[in-house]
């Protein structure tokens, strides 16, 4: 019996702006992986890094009261602790204080009990990041560090930096005009449209580490998994827009107070409820999974898939 693949064609690729793939496209255990990490992390700093170490991606609280964090690239470079992440959605519009937050995490994790303070290492909070989040800043890459209210720094310990790819999706195609780091954003952008091919082609040929990206996104590209987890990433985006749009609408009728805050509550548990049984049974339909695995990736009780399974 054949199979069906979730991969659309032989030669297509998966999505960078997929958080899972984002991961592994960094992380895999391959040189070309490494290269490409290094060579993202040089371009988007703005100094060369060498020596990339990947870290645990979870960093407890040092109380049980503390919020822990959990990363999706941590490494270590020469004086730099980093964390990088793909962001889809910027929930409540909170992502700031969560960056903030994670990056002075990070630096606190790192400095060790009667460290000098000479040998402290530098965090970065580094996002990728498929909406504005600054709307007032034309740039599409931004670095954020203290300042007074004279632009004059403190120590330059917390870093962000934000690349908007909204932002990068409006400049023109035209590579002489990109900077290296903008040539990222625009891989993430387009390494799985098929249209953009000669265009990715070209990123290649000037940007060594963008070369190494697409050969590791050739290769995770050929494995089934990915592409589940890819396509389950989708599904949540598109679980959150819907339960957000739906406890909108509500929410109107209802009231701008009580409504919103009453429907978004519904919204989400009866549209969850409602994307998880669709998906359960698109999954049942392509028999690529067991009724466990579904059960688990979509958040119903075996009983309920067994007996979906049973409906088809």
């Amino acid at each position: 019996m054949n199979i069906p693949s979730l991969r659309p064609s032989p030669d297509a690729l998966l999505n960078p702006c997929a958080d899972p793939i984002f991961k592994i496209l960094f992380t895999n255990e391959s040189k070309e992986s490494n290269l490409a990490l290094t060579s993202f992390l040089t371009d988007i700093i703005g100094k060369k890094v060498t020596n990339v170490v990947l870290q645990p991606n979870e960093l407890s609280g040092e109380s049980v009261t503390d919020k822990q964090s959990e990363f999706d690239i941590n490494c270590r470079i020469e004086g730099k602790i980093v964390n990088i992440e793909m962001q889809g959605l910027n929930k409540d519009d909170h992502f700031g204080k969560r960056a903030e937050y994670h990056v002075a995490h990070l630096l606190n994790h790192y400095i060790q009990k009667g460290m000098d303070w000479n040998e402290s290492l530098k965090a970065y909070q580094i996002s990728v990041l498929n909406f504005v989040f600054d709307k007032g800043e034309a740039n599409s890459i931004n670095h954020y560090f203290m300042r007074n209210e004279k632009g004059r720094t403190v120590a330059k310990m917390l870093n962000i930096i934000f690349m908007e790819l909204p932002k990068i999706e409006s400049l023109p195609d035209d590579i002489s005009l990109l900077t290296p780091a903008q040539m990222w954003g625009k891989f993430f952008l387009y390494a799985s449209v098929p249209a953009k091919r000669n265009f990715i082609e070209q990123l290649t040929k000037l940007n060594k580490g963008i070369a190494m990206a697409v050969t590791v996104l050739k290769n995770i590209s050929q494995d089934e998994m990915n592409w589940y987890h890819e396509t389950r990433y989708w599904m949540h985006v598109s679980d959150m827009k819907t339960m957000k749009n739906a406890a909108e609408r509500r929410g109107l009728k209802e009231g701008r107070a009580k409504g919103l805050k009453e429907g978004r509550a519904e919204g989400r548990a009866e549209g969850a409820r409602e994307n998880a049984i669709e998906n359960a049974k698109n999954f049942l339909k392509m028999k690529i999974l067991t009724a466990e695995q579904i059960a688990k990736g979509t958040g119903l009780k075996l009983e309920e898939v067994q007996k979906l399974a049973e409906e088809i």
